[in-house]
């Protein structure tokens, strides 16, 4: 396989490594924005005994050759890459860890048919794992009444104030994410909305500790599976105990509001003076390393009993290779995505949506990429 990475950034970096060290790569390109970054990537990658990489600064020049393409961008920018996909060879099929603002999912799948290109997304932690996990359960009940999604990234040592560690940016340098906004959840198979931080449960995660679970973002492809027509979902963030409340508490006093208010002659929004004080405090130091855990819970019927499955996919950053637990889950599912388009084991134009293209096959062979990496995968199992 010919690999094409666009996107040098820490999901990057962890896709890019499981790309050259895989066995069946034999030359990988790296593109990014900021060249220094490419090549610096390109010089990490030569000391893991890989394949060869190659840098370039042009997209279309990473495209040209490849059987596969990887983005681990904003969507913007991966809406940018894909036209050039377009442009240059639109039969190069083209993996991404992204997920598409809401407002552009009905016209997606058109424009990549029109296009003639293959796209599998979004394919990472979540959006990705946390849909395959929902599959990889029903696939194993003869019906879904209900299921729980829970994932989260997690410092190993919460520490005040917030028992929250920012480990990535966003969309700035004081991002955090703190933003007032709904949350989509199922309710008989039909989209509901809840208040995002609501909701509140704790969950023990055996090898971690006791967690919170808060109502947040959910793919709304989901219920679009067959098995999962009807059914009630829901999708929560894992954080240490007290996060939720903290945010909430901010929120109800005003702090967390985006219209500006006048403080001596100034306008300034409060919930961009909450992140410029607390982005500081808990932004990641040297040492700090962070865990990932996606708990994925199903209720239903099986030989007509009542049955619930769980499947947990946990990890935590590697010292050996300097990546992060995010990082590794995210990137380590795109290399393998872009493997199994490489392949053409995924193929026809159009938006392949991780948890309809993906055989129970194609799964078991995703996990075993990643288990083979370190990563814990506990498969369907029945609990009480």
């Amino acid at each position: 396989m010919k690999a094409a990475l666009v996107g040098c950034g820490q999901m990057g970096r962890a896709a890019a490594y499981a790309l050259a060290t895989a066995p069946g790569t034999t030359g990988l390109t790296v593109c990014d924005r900021d060249r220094g970054r490419a090549a610096g990537l390109a010089d990490w990658l030569a000391g893991s005994g890989g394949c060869p990489v190659r840098v370039v600064e042009d997209p279309a020049a990473a495209v040209a050759g490849a059987d596969a393409l990887a983005t681990a961008l904003p969507w913007a920018a991966t809406r940018a890459v894909i036209r050039t996909v377009v442009r240059t060879d639109p039969a190069v099929p083209v993996a991404s860890i992204t997920r598409p603002p809401t407002e552009e999912l009905p016209d997606l799948d058109a424009w990549f048919v029109a296009a003639g290109v293959t796209v599998l997304l979004p394919l990472g932690l979540e959006p990705g794992l946390t849909e395959l996990l929902a599959v990889h359960l029903a696939e194993r009940l003869d019906t879904v009444e209900s299921l729980e999604i829970c994932c989260g990234g997690v410092p190993e040592q919460p520490r005040d104030p917030l028992g929250y560690t920012a480990f990535f940016g966003g969309e700035n340098e004081h991002h955090l994410p703190i933003a007032q906004r709904e949350a989509l959840a199922l309710s008989g198979g039909r989209r509901v909305r809840h208040a995002r931080f609501s909701g509140v449960e704790t969950r023990e995660v055996e090898g971690v500790g006791l967690l919170e679970a808060y109502h947040d973002g959910m793919a709304p492809w989901l219920g679009e599976h067959p098995l999962l027509r009807g059914a009630d979902c829901t999708q929560k963030t894992l954080r240490w105990p007290g996060f939720a409340r903290t945010v909430s508490d901010l929120a109800r006093l005003g702090l967390l509001a985006e219209d500006a208010v006048e403080v001596d002659g100034v306008l300034v929004p409060p919930k961009r003076v909450v992140e410029r004080v607390l982005a500081p405090q808990v932004r990641a130091r040297a040492g700090d390393r962070d865990l990932v855990v996606l708990e994925v819970t199903a209720h239903g019927r099986l030989g007509g009993r009542p049955v619930s499955l769980r499947s947990t996919v946990l990890d935590s950053a590697d010292e050996a290779t300097g990546l992060s637990a995010m990082a590794r889950t995210t990137g380590f599912a795109l290399a393998e995505a872009a493997r199994l388009l490489a392949d053409r084991d995924v193929t026809g134009p159009g938006w392949r949506k991780p948890h309809r293209a993906l055989s129970a096959a194609h799964f078991e062979q995703l996990m075993e990429s990643l288990t083979a990496r370190g990563v814990t995968w506990v498969p369907a199992h029945e609990i009480s």
